[in-house]
């Protein structure tokens, strides 16, 4: 029987029991890593001469040799330190003669020439290029593969989304949805998904858009970013996507953790009607919205209602989202206790940009109003009469151009609104003529309002047309617990207008200026 060798390799070396080679040892050759294992005593050197030692070279390796007649493919050494096993170094060549050996069934050969067909194909086995990357052409075809991994593509065969600007998706989305399950994201590569129907969200779903544009500005046409869901024109009422949670016997008492990423939905093909972008009801928690865009709705943008039971969306998260030009709102939240908008803008609204009503322990963050019909930011309502405490707090925001006030702040309640670097521009715009009695910021609170750094200043269009806005720099009326604490505004006719009663209110290192002259009117310091 023939005798397989071993040693020889680069891998083959005598150590000590600290790990260090040691040149010239001398070894042993057993059958078993543990004292009960037998010594291998039929050993010879690759000439077939005895050997029953090893003799290690000056460099610390081991030299080939040949096991035992017979013998097992692995054996064990030892050179004073621990035994180490050793595998016959020829098993791979052993196993390519086994595999190119006569088959008379033609299985091996048959196997072997697949395996070589599949080399540098889609879906096969991919081989590198010169840079050291697989090449686009032997990428999965996405068409035959329906999963990877969590992710379901909507073009896949198994759902046969086309994404053409023509053909309604609808039914071939909402089976991707329905096969994500909880965990599971619905991948949409670059195209213009059609809809004619609402696309109800199940808890922990994903979609994933391939770019969301968060707008297409001047010499950018729709067609040069055909990555988004279109609502078809017959769809005139409900939400392009909505999220329930109300046990109404489609929906579950408890829904949320659903996440919207990288996409965009658009509007504009529905001229009449009250489509909204997306609408959520009832118990809905923890929903993460990232790079979305929602522009041209017929109604609002995002907004949230309750269920019978009276329960409201809550903690939600919004980064970087934007809302363009729709013909209502751009968001409007009721009771979102722990809300969070980060990088968040609205533009071109009809009617108010951000709209707040009693939304407990919420943090605006870096977010824009800009160009809306009414208000930019509304906070409104009897705040704190619902689960969940405090107000809100509101850092480093920004107006521009809103029909009415910047930031108007007319909430009831206990919990201090704290609001730092708040820019408002060019505000109270009125439709074009100014006036109208709006400010960059509005007070008219019965809740303690506290302002560290705030910044009013006047203008006209972008193009120098329209009159100059807004009428006062900051307007508080019938307003308590105030307190601001350095601030430039510049008003067309006056910095600070207060009128009614106004209790408890302090200001600090304030400079205000009225007309379009810049000249200083007064320095208050209480």
């Amino acid at each position: 029987m023939a005798r397989l060798m071993f040693g020889g390799t680069a891998s083959d070396v005598a150590e000590d029991v600290s790990g260090a080679r040691v040149p010239g040892a001398t070894g042993t050759v057993w059958f078993g890593p543990d004292e009960t294992a037998e010594q291998v005593l039929d050993l010879t050197d690759l000439s077939g001469a005895p050997l029953s030692e090893l003799v290690a070279d000056d460099d610390g390796m081991v030299p080939a040799f040949y096991g035992p007649e017979g013998g097992p493919e692995r054996l064990y050494l030892d050179f004073g330190g621990n035994r180490v096993a050793v595998v016959a170094n020829d098993v791979g060549e052993r196993f390519s003669a086994h595999l190119l050996a006569d088959d008379p069934h033609g299985s091996r050969e048959a196997a072997l020439s697949e395996l070589e067909a599949q080399k540098g194909a889609a879906n096969g086995l991919a081989t590198l290029d010169e840079f050291g990357t697989v090449p686009q052409s032997q990428l999965p075809d996405m068409a035959k593969t329906p999963q990877m991994l969590d992710w379901l593509n909507v073009k896949a065969d198994a759902f046969g989304a086309v994404g053409d600007g023509e053909t309604d998706d609808t039914e071939a989305i909402r089976a991707a949805i329905s096969s994500a399950g909880i965990g599971g994201v619905v991948y949409f590569p670059k195209g213009v998904y059609r809809i004619s129907q609402t696309l109800d969200l199940p808890r922990g779903v994903t979609l994933q858009g391939s770019h969301s544009n968060l707008m297409v500005g001047p010499g950018m046409a729709d067609e040069d970013f055909p990555c988004y869901i279109q609502a078809l024109p017959s769809m005139t009422t409900g939400a392009m996507i909505q999220i329930i949670g109300d046990n109404d016997g489609t929906h579950p008492a408890i829904n949320g953790e659903q996440r919207i990423f990288n996409l965009m939905l658009d509007g504009s093909k529905v001229t009449t009607g009250n489509l909204d972008g997306i609408y959520a009801k009832g118990n809905v928690q923890n929903v993460v919205m990232r790079d979305v865009c929602i522009r041209k709705m017929p109604n609002n943008g995002i907004i949230t209602g309750s269920n019978a039971i009276e329960e409201w969306p809550y903690s939600w998260r919004l980064h970087s989202v934007m809302v363009d030009n729709c013909h209502a709102n751009g968001i409007v939240f009721e009771r979102q206790t722990d809300l969070s908008l980060i990088d968040v803008q609205v533009i071109g609204c009809w009617a108010t940009g951000i709209k707040l009503i009693n939304s407990a322990n919420t943090i605006v963050e870096a977010c824009r109003a800009e160009w809306c019909g009414g208000h930019g930011f509304w906070i409104t309502g009897a705040w704190g009469n619902w689960p969940g405490s405090g107000s809100m707090t509101m850092n480093a925001c920004s107006t521009d151009r809103n029909g009415f006030d910047g930031v108007r702040i007319d909430a009831t309640g206990n919990g201090p609104f704290i609001i730092n670097a708040l820019n408002t521009r060019r505000d109270g715009r009125n439709g074009g003529p100014g006036g109208g009695g709006y400010a960059g910021l509005t007070l008219m609170n019965r809740a303690p309002v506290v302002i560290n750094g705030l910044g009013c200043y006047v203008g006209t269009d972008d193009q120098g047309t329209a009159n100059t806005s807004p009428q006062y720099g900051m307007r508080v009326e019938n307003a308590r617990d105030v307190t601001v604490i350095g601030a430039y505004l510049h008003g067309q006719a006056a910095g600070i207008y207060e009128a009614g009663v106004n209790e408890r209110t302090k200001y600090l290192a304030i400079t205000t200026v009225a007309g379009n002259n810049f000249a200083e009117d007064r320095i208050q310091a209480y």
